[in-house]
């Protein structure tokens, strides 16, 4: 029998958790199930982000648990502990969309040269993108001497490259305005769009929107023409600009339109970095677009093929890592006590933004 140990998060109380032992029985596997043994996950602000849009956004239909519960999605590492899938062997690593456990059930199906998808009838996905499981040893990004740095980033930048890929496809302003800019997944996209300004025959200018405390970090990450604080909207430049959105606080949006009013022309809404706002920005008095990352995502690898996709993500990948290479550093989170605990310093906005957390169970 496989021990699955569990995090599971109350719903309505997302400072609430308790530990779920469940069992698997190995031997009764059916046709397709795959045991995968998670072996180390990354976790930052965007986890907190699921839990806090879990409802609205469907993030807690992956993964099932207790009536009132939910379990946090994570991005990770895991290999094949068991499997009664004729092509997916013991022993294969994969990185995928992972619950906050020590194991997962999934049924493989849509199988291609690098990876498969979970097709498991108790997992209820809002995007295809979220339920595949790429192969480590057929992934053009896998460096297994930086797997904290892809635990850590790769979900958010892979958001920052398809967000970056959206705005040069619809570029007509100015200035880009990013808020909560000191998060990674607003600097990942601001370093793409410096990098691909020239081939994009463009001038317009990437500012950064942060809190005070923040301002030194993300003027030292050279990735911002201006950074601003948030009271200091008023340094705006007074030409048309796109706000590009990551905080979710509707207040600095308002305080953005306030300051240069009819040249503010393009809102979209990203992420939900400042989860516990007060007051959350309305789409249809903004007239604001929702960027939903994996559906682009999903369009592009159509477009390119996967393996393309992939090939061009690394080589996105490989530029801004060079860039952050001094900026980082790793912790080590172990055991479910110390997970936990991270958990709920990151949900309090108390967690080390300077991380690259490494999380076992």
């Amino acid at each position: 029998m496989t021990t699955v140990t569990q995090i599971q998060v109350k719903q309505d109380d997302l400072a609430s958790t308790k530990l779920k032992h469940i069992e698997i029985d190995e031997n009764s596997l059916k046709e397709g199930e795959v045991i995968l043994a998670t072996e180390s996950f990354g976790f930052s602000a965007n986890n907190i982000t699921y839990a806090a849009l879990g409802h609205g956004m469907g993030y807690w239909g992956f993964f099932p648990a207790d009536e009132g519960y939910g379990i946090v999605p994570v991005w990770g590492f895991a290999k094949v502990s068991h499997s009664n899938h004729p092509d997916i062997q013991v022993g294969q690593k994969v990185f995928g969309y992972l619950p906050m456990a020590s194991h997962v059930l999934v049924r493989a199906h849509k199988l291609n040269p690098f990876g498969f998808s979970d097709g498991h009838p108790q997992r209820k996905s809002i995007s295809p993108v979220y339920d595949n499981y790429i192969y480590c040893d057929k992934d053009p990004g896998y460096n297994p001497a930086r797997e904290s740095w892809q635990l850590n980033f790769r979900p958010l930048f892979m958001t920052s490259f398809v967000l970056d890929e959206f705005v040069g496809q619809h570029l007509s302003h100015d200035s880009l305005i990013l808020t909560s800019a000191s998060s990674k997944t607003a600097f990942g996209t601001a370093f793409l769009l410096q990098a691909n300004k020239q081939k994009r025959n463009a001038n317009y200018e990437v500012i950064g929107l942060t809190s005070a405390s923040n301002k030194a970090l993300v003027e030292s990450l050279g990735c911002y023409d201006k950074v601003l604080c948030y009271d200091e909207v008023d340094s705006l430049p007074n030409h048309s600009a796109w706000l590009l959105d990551f905080a979710a606080n509707g207040a600095v949006i308002d305080s953005v339109k306030a300051a240069i009013g009819d040249n503010l022309t393009k809102v979209t809404l990203i992420g939900a970095t400042d989860w516990k706002a007060e007051q959350k920005p309305s789409k249809k008095a903004l007239q604001a677009e929702i960027f939903f990352a994996p559906s682009l995502v999903k369009s592009l690898n159509q477009e390119w093929g996967q393996g393309e996709f992939l090939t061009r993500y690394a080589k996105a990948w490989a530029h801004v890592a060079l860039a952050l290479k001094d900026t980082m550093h790793e912790v080590d989170v172990n055991g479910t006590d110390e997970i936990v605990g991270l958990y709920l310093q990151t949900l309090n906005g108390t967690a080390d933004t300077k991380a690259l957390n490494i999380m076992r169970f």
